[in-house]
């Protein structure tokens, strides 16, 4: 940023985004609101309470103790340490529950790995495959049920990392040739069309995790949203006929130059869809690790987002903002300008962390909202943590950094763009903390990268576009 840039700025603060719960009620936190009104469920705005069927897959000892886990979740769980707004106890999960749903678990949706099993896994020329096949038969098998469940738990055998090859890692991950056995189980039970739940042994026993009321909400509320395929709660306000997109890369396993982009769809529904860009060679000297699109390949990716969203909405969008976690070079911005010609109203973002900082002369730290614009919008520095009024404190340890939001193209303000990415901060449904740093357009890109960078994924062709496949 050029000095003189600085040399005129002034600062706009953004209230706190409110989300839309069950019956219209509207709280600025995710866990207060799941508690007062419930969450939106699924084709409905009003639904007094759900039961959700869930099985299992695992050996005897891993399901004993997944039920004895989810059994811990009936009552309520207080935090450790003092209760604090950002820290809010779990209400208990059961037919009096006041999140308004349970989870019911049958014998009949279970499917036990034995002895015989381990001795067979044992036995064959590759261990993970085979468990990987094992899986794969399980889960058909629970599914040709004449009652399904919504989900099934696949709860680690101990076994599985003695027999199994996994990685030289303090925590070990069991490993598929070049592939990691837990996004090999995403991509088999995506083309199932069956939502999962990855449980570790740890995880069951609680060692070396969040602490015990943490780890009920983030599993209850992630398993509701694969559950139900669909959001618990959205925004209050997204604008209409927009498609929100976020545009990342990953490098693809076992191809040293070779990356894919990652495009992110969201709508004001509170939909989300991700969709695979082509897969393209990258072997720039300058920028090894910041890969960019050609001007074809940026316009080819657009133009399939914008596909997509007519698919869905039956009419291209009035409206398209991208945010992107590099700048924009000229070849990507030209194919996206292509793409887009037809789209009454753009703007181009680039996000990326800063060590932009704001002392203040109180003992808290900058409000978390706070912006900083430059002459002309040129570039902005928003503040996605800090102070949080709504909490009375600041809920982190060190002085904040503020992102840096420049555009590339901009048909409206950089405060609306601003005021859009600090909504986006809190639809991580994956998360129940009030906010996240990142907006959820690229934080969750990493997730869905690693399933997407797998060998097999690369042998699919047409990878499933909803998030809770890759969750």
């Amino acid at each position: 940023m050029m000095k003189n840039e600085m040399n005129y700025f002034k600062i706009e603060y953004i209230q706190e985004p409110q989300l839309l719960f069950n019956e219209g009620g509207i709280s600025l936190n995710p866990c207060v609101g799941l508690i007062k009104y419930g969450p939106r469920f699924a084709g409905s705005s009003t639904t007094e309470f759900k039961t959700f069927k869930i099985g299992i897959i695992g050996s005897s000892k891993s399901i004993a103790l997944t039920k004895h886990l989810f059994e811990s979740f009936y009552m309520k769980i207080l935090p450790d340490g003092d209760i604090k707004p950002w820290k809010i106890p779990f209400p208990g999960l059961n037919a009096n529950s006041k999140l308004r749903f349970e989870f019911i678990f049958n014998p009949e949706w279970e499917s036990i790995i034995d002895s015989f099993d381990f001795e067979n896994l044992k036995a064959a020329q590759s261990s993970s495959e085979r468990a990987l096949e094992l899986i794969k038969e399980r889960i058909i098998t629970i599914y040709e049920k004449e009652t399904p469940p919504d989900i099934i738990v696949i709860s680690f055998p101990i076994e599985f990392y003695y027999i199994c090859e996994c990685s030289d890692t303090k925590k070990p991950m069991i490993k598929v040739g070049l592939d990691d056995f837990h996004n090999r189980i995403k991509l088999l039970a995506m083309q199932l069309k069956v939502p999962t739940q990855i449980i570790r042994p740890e995880t069951l026993q609680l060692e070396g995790t969040q602490e015990r009321s943490l780890v009920a909400w983030n599993i209850v509320v992630g398993m509701l949203y694969k559950c139900q395929r669909g959001h618990p709660w959205k925004l209050t306000h997204l604008e209409e006929n927009t498609c929100y997109v976020g545009i990342s890369f990953f490098k693809e396993k076992g191809e040293e130059t070779r990356r894919a982009s990652l495009a992110q769809i969201f709508l004001d529904t509170g939909e989300s869809f991700v969709l695979r860009g082509e897969s393209f060679s990258w072997a720039n000297k300058d920028y090894p690790n910041s890969p960019h699109l050609s001007e074809e390949d940026a316009q080819r990716l657009m133009s399939y987002v914008l596909t997509h969203y007519k698919l869905i909405r039956k009419h291209y969008p009035d409206r398209i903002v991208i945010h992107k976690s590099s700048n924009f070079w000229d070849d990507e911005l030209e194919g996206f300008k292509s793409a887009t010609k037809n789209i009454k109203s753009k703007d181009f973002i680039s996000i990326l962390p800063s060590d932009f900082k704001l002392f203040t002369q109180t003992s808290y730290p900058v409000l978390r909202g706070t912006l900083v614009l430059t002459k002309n919008e040129s570039i902005g520095f928003l503040f996605t943590t800090g102070f949080v009024p709504s909490l009375k404190t600041y809920p982190g340890f060190s002085i904040p950094s503020a992102l840096q939001i420049k555009p590339f193209v901009l048909d409206t303000s950089l405060l609306k763009v601003c005021r859009e990415i600090l909504s986006f901060t809190k639809l991580d449904w994956n998360n129940t903390f009030v906010y996240s740093k990142m907006p959820v357009t690229l934080s969750v890109s990493r997730k869905v990268g690693h399933v997407m960078s797998e060998t097999e994924a690369k042998r699919i062709c047409n990878l499933d576009t909803h998030y809770y496949f890759y969750m």
